[in-house]
């Protein structure tokens, strides 16, 4: 933050015989070299005439993509630290991944040469839903950030320069992926629709990428407006989880356009206006692709209408909940200043707690500060509710047979597999539990002479299985025995406890090595190598699990679930005996 306050101070003039010594990491590269500073210097005069100071909003830009550039952590989805180039910006680097991403979205280009409505609709709600999802793993970190607010309020920079300079960062990050994601549709539109209407189909999809960012603004300034500290936190994760699967309905939407009887070419020809292509908003923006090529007011007319009219509210909405915004970030900051109560679900489990070794004791700090910590409930809540994602499958499925519909409900495979598979998000969910607001709260435990560490990491992995894992797992399987035959429901719900408690436990021997709530949160932190094998475990042992408990009889099920559960409590209990991690203020440790 020191370095953003220089840039602000006037600078001595280099004397013509020195030579630059700066790396590629420094400010000063950054200013002269970036391509996207070069890039707004076109539009200096635009910028300029919004009442932006242009050499204040370039500093603060460039100060921000330094800063992206020299967090190895920033976005970093491909979690190949290892490998990365110093002063390169992780998420340019894994851009490649969304391009391979963009070939599948091409057959959907060429899959419906009858209906713009579905061929291009299809690609474009794909690349929405990819952005929210995105959104909520990556760009939320940077839209949020509240780190430099409070120093240039202090340096005399405007709110219009302000705004404008964190515009400008998080579009570099929206166009970039817009550029991977819809490049390769976009050149498959003009071979497949002719270059009329695959230039047609470009400026409809740059202001789909438009309205996605603005709406994303408008809803982190609503939530801004009206909650702060902590509760916000949790607003935004609610938020957050509601837009992973908003997502995922959209994405299945489409499908209630025919009936389940239908035959797939009945989707490849054109269609009279529907209320589902009101709901899927991204089609909107496929209107004047079909209304170029039917020449029918009905559909592609009235989609063009709604597009425009989206358009138009998206660009006077902009301002006032991008000025909203900004003033409200420093809500993040703030705490609340009641505690959070304890219900009697801790109670209870707290009893189930060995006494020896200040277990107990341990338990409880762990409970309170992952129940504290807005920070940690931002990025794990949302990874936490896949299971209540797949249950969108054996609905959608059902809706599509009106006449059958509890009959298709009940019959539908995912639900033996539900409980078992809601153990997806615990990977990252102990991955972040090296994060906290204040490690050097740590401090106290590293002057205690003989401290069991083991213990402190041992707790925190049990506050983990008791208060994500077991909840969403009794959620998912009451609903399951309510859906479903009760005995069978309950014995895929015993399954999927037992399963839960051991993935548990061997993620928890897969990040031993690091200190639990010893690092301070930063912007765009996610994973690390250790996780994508706990992902693969955690996967493998769901779907062995939850397969043979939905082959098996329901009585073998609960007994298999009750073993498993009870073993690998008593692992627990007794795992982490010698941990390698150091705390903040051991000798030789952070």
């Amino acid at each position: 933050m020191s370095q953003l306050m220089n840039f602000f101070r006037r600078k001595k003039e280099p004397l013509s015989d020195e030579t630059d010594t700066t790396q590629a990491t420094t400010p000063n590269t950054i200013m002269a070299t970036s391509r996207w500073l070069r890039f707004f210097d076109l539009f200096r005069g635009l910028i300029g005439r919004r009442g932006v100071d242009y050499d204040q909003f370039r500093l603060i830009l460039g100060y921000k993509l330094y800063m992206d550039a020299a967090d190895p952590e920033f976005m970093n989805t491909l979690n190949n630290n290892s490998k990365r180039r110093e002063g390169h910006n992780a998420f340019f680097a894994g851009l490649w991944v969304y391009a391979l991403i963009s070939l599948f979205m091409c057959t959907f280009v060429f899959m419906f040469p009858g209906t713009r409505v579905f061929g291009l609709g299809y690609a474009l709600l794909f690349y929405s839903m990819m952005y929210l999802t995105v959104l909520v793993q990556a760009f939320s970190g940077s839209l949020l950030d509240v780190r430099d607010v409070g120093i240039l309020e202090t340096r005399g920079v405007t709110e219009q320069t302000r705004s404008a300079a964190q515009t400008a960062h998080i579009m570099v990050y929206v166009f970039s992926l817009f550029v991977a994601m819809m490049a390769a549709p976009i050149i498959s539109s003009f071979i497949a629709t002719g270059i009329v209407s695959g230039v047609v189909f470009t400026i409809s999809a740059l202001l789909l990428m438009i309205v996605n960012y603005v709406f994303s603004i408008v809803l982190y300034a609503v939530i801004l407006h009206f909650f702060h500290g902590e509760r916000l936190k949790n607003i935004l994760s609610m938020i957050q989880i509601v837009i992973m699967i908003l997502s995922i309905i959209m994405y299945q939407l489409p499908q209630l356009l025919t009936s389940a009887s239908a035959s797939f070419s009945s989707m490849n020809k054109p269609m009279s206006f529907n209320w589902v292509m009101a709901v899927v908003y991204p089609f909107w923006f496929t209107g004047p692709n079909e209304w170029l090529r039917s020449g029918q007011f009905n559909a592609g007319g009235i989609l063009s209408v709604l597009m425009l009219i989206t358009v138009v509210v998206a660009y006077f909405a902009f301002n006032p909940a991008m000025r909203r915004l900004t003033n409200n970030l420093s809500k993040l900051t703030e705490s609340g200043s009641e505690p959070a109560p304890t219900g009697w679900y801790f109670r209870l489990w707290r009893k189930l707690i060995p006494q020896r070794d200040h277990q107990k004791a341990f338990f409880t700090l762990s409970w309170r500060m992952m129940q504290s910590d807005g920070d940690y409930k931002m990025r794990v809540y949302p990874s936490m509710v896949m299971g209540f994602v797949f249950m969108i499958i054996p609905l959608m499925n059902a809706i599509q047979e009106p006449g059958n519909f509890w009959t298709t409900l009940r019959s539908n495979w995912v639900w033996n597999m539900l409980p078992a598979f809601s153990v997806m998000g615990l990977p990252i969910a102990i991955y972040y539990l090296r994060f906290t607001k204040n490690p050097n709260a740590l401090n106290v435990f590293a002057n205690v002479p003989n401290f069991d560490k083991a213990v402190m990491y041992r707790e925190a992995i049990r506050t983990v299985l008791v208060r994500l894992s077991l909840p969403v797992v009794l959620v998912l399987g009451i609903v399951t025995i309510l859906v479903t035959n009760p005995l069978k429901g309950i014995g895929t719900m015993v399954a999927g406890l037992g399963i839960s408690a051991f993935v548990v436990v061997i993620n928890g021997q897969l990040f031993q090595g690091t200190t639990p709530y010893g690092t301070i949160f930063q912007t765009g932190q996610v994973n690390s190598g250790a996780m994508i094998g706990g992902y693969m475990l955690s996967i493998a042992i769901a779907g062995i699990g939850g397969g043979l408990s939905a082959v098996a009889p329901w009585w073998a099920a609960i007994i298999a679930g009750i073993i498993l559960f009870g073993g690998s409590w008593v692992w627990l209990n007794h795992a982490f005996s010698h941990p390698t991690f150091r705390l903040p203020g051991e000798p030789g440790g952070d």
